[in-house]
């Protein structure tokens, strides 16, 4: 059998990839700042609430780690989901200070409509898009994300 050769990309291939996702990242920012609204929440609360569904109880520095975000702007999306009831505190046994949140049935409830309004929305954007090149294009980008982070 003849052995297959892989061609790797240059650097100068993936610099240009990596410019395109960055373009890219621009646009569907604009984009999604949209969609979240016709969704009927903000993108800060989805971004939030994503991160406490992911982690069921956080504090406010729990969730601004994960998303590489200030403490403050935490705190103030967090105080925007208690006004609107999708979220909850509760004592931390381990900091007076730092209340442990969760989101509540409701802002589970709203945040799954959400995103089923989210997909809805995406897809009749984008409706012929094969889903072979969508599973190759998001494996690739976590491939290279992956790769990339701590590596440069």
């Amino acid at each position: 059998m003849p052995e297959s050769t892989i061609e790797y990309a240059s650097g100068a291939r993936l610099h240009g990839l990596f410019k395109e996702v960055f373009a890219l990242y621009g646009v569907v920012s604009e984009v999604m700042d949209e969609i979240h609204e016709k969704a009927g929440l903000r993108t800060s609360w989805i971004r939030v609430a994503n991160s406490l569904s992911d982690l069921e109880v956080a504090t406010v520095p729990d969730v601004a780690m994960v998303l590489n975000v200030s403490r403050q702007f935490v705190q103030t999306v967090f105080n925007d989901l208690l006004e609107q009831g999708m979220l909850s505190f509760k004592e931390n046994p381990r900091h007076k200070r730092s209340k442990l949140a969760s989101l509540t049935e409701y802002g589970h409830t709203v945040l799954a409509e959400a995103k089923e309004k989210e997909s809805a929305i995406v897809k009749q954007a984008l409706p012929n898009i094969d889903d072979k090149s969508v599973a190759d294009a998001q494996c690739l980008l976590k491939f290279i994300r992956e790769q990339v982070q701590g590596n440069i």
